[in-house]
């Protein structure tokens, strides 16, 4: 019985963090412009805003992300 709880309450933890990660990258709020910028990984961006909240969220990862250049890729 004590197990089942346990897992449960393990379960709960894992789905409760998720919820909250997904829940911090929601909190970036840009304008709606169109200005596309290109970055290492070879992913346009409608605009720097964007590009910004995509690069806190992989440094957030320990990884790294720069501006290739302004334009589409």
């Amino acid at each position: 019985m004590q197990f089942l709880q346990f897992i449960t309450s393990l379960l709960l933890s894992i789905i409760l963090l998720t919820t909250l990660t997904k829940a911090e990258r929601a909190l970036c709020p840009c304008a709606r412009n169109y200005d596309p910028v290109c970055d290492t990984n070879l992913v346009t961006h409608a605009n720097r805003c964007e590009y910004d909240c995509v690069r806190r969220d992989v440094e957030r990862r320990g990884r790294s992300l720069n501006l290739l250049r302004n334009g589409p890729c």
